[in-house]
């Protein structure tokens, strides 16, 4: 005798699923800050308070266990501030996240990244947020130090225009003008590669060669909040963008989303 279920069962059982699957997929949203003190906001807030970003989103394949472990992470952020350096836009997505117990754990989230397995990242910088980065900014090395320095993107690679300056043994000011090509190394490393450069006082071409060497690599990924490594960096007219082989993608899961106002 074949076994049926009824109508009031299935209806039943459809309404569990229907409640269990809008409970998971539903986003919390935050506008200028993020209050709460379950894990997941407070891993959240930890993740927004390192980048500053103008808006974000977090998703969880489930809840932050009490050792501090979340088995898949996808973070994206538009507008965020790496290390003081704003850019347009991150995605992150890490499988098998390990941030320590959560008895560790302090108002602001995990006090850091204890492990993560497999990490995928998407970076879209643009020059114009070099640019802004640079503007006023004084580089200083061992013998002198940059100023005034601008970049343009485009698919050739990089024009950079500066000066360096040296006090010792005189007071000099170097004009440079610099084209070059961007490459990846280590996989988290950004060098300038194969490049040219004129300079407007030709007695100081060994100087400005030495100080542009004592200058590379250009970018360092290696305290990036997780880690990542990079296999291509392509270029086209007024921006650059850094990925992982695998592309970061969002899931249905936990959602978390932030709007800075």
């Amino acid at each position: 005798m074949k076994s049926r279920l009824s109508i009031a069962s299935i209806v039943l059982l459809m309404a569990v699923l229907l409640s269990f699957s809008t409970a998971y997929a539903e986003i919390r949203s935050f506008v200028g800050g993020i209050e709460g003190n379950d894990p997941e906001v407070r891993l959240f807030r930890w993740l927004v308070d390192r980048v500053a970003p103008e808006s974000a989103l977090m998703v969880l394949d489930g809840p932050v266990d009490k050792d501090g472990k979340v088995r898949h992470l996808y973070f994206e952020a538009v507008g965020p501030s790496l290390d003081g350096f704003k850019v347009a836009s991150i995605k992150v997505e890490t499988v098998f996240n390990d941030f320590g117990p959560l008895e560790l754990w302090g108002d602001g989230g995990p006090a850091d990244v204890d492990e993560i397995v497999m990490g995928y990242f998407d970076a879209v910088i643009t020059d114009s947020d070099v640019n802004d980065f640079l503007k006023g900014l004084v580089v200083e090395d061992g013998s002198g130090r940059w100023e005034e320095l601008s970049v343009m993107f485009s698919p050739s690679g990089i024009s950079a225009k500066g000066y360096y300056r040296v006090e010792d043994p005189v007071s000099v000011r170097i004009k440079v003008d610099l084209q070059g090509e961007l490459t990846l190394k280590e996989g988290r490393e950004i060098w300038i590669d194969r490049y040219v450069f004129k300079i407007n006082n030709d007695d100081q071409s060994s100087l400005v060669e030495k100080a542009l060497r004592d200058a590379q690599p250009i970018v360092d990924m290696e305290d990036f909040v997780f880690p990542v490594h990079l296999k291509s960096l392509d270029l086209k007219k007024g921006r650059m963008r850094l990925a992982t082989r695998v592309l970061p993608a969002p899931f249905d899961g936990i959602s978390l989303s932030y709007k800075a106002r």
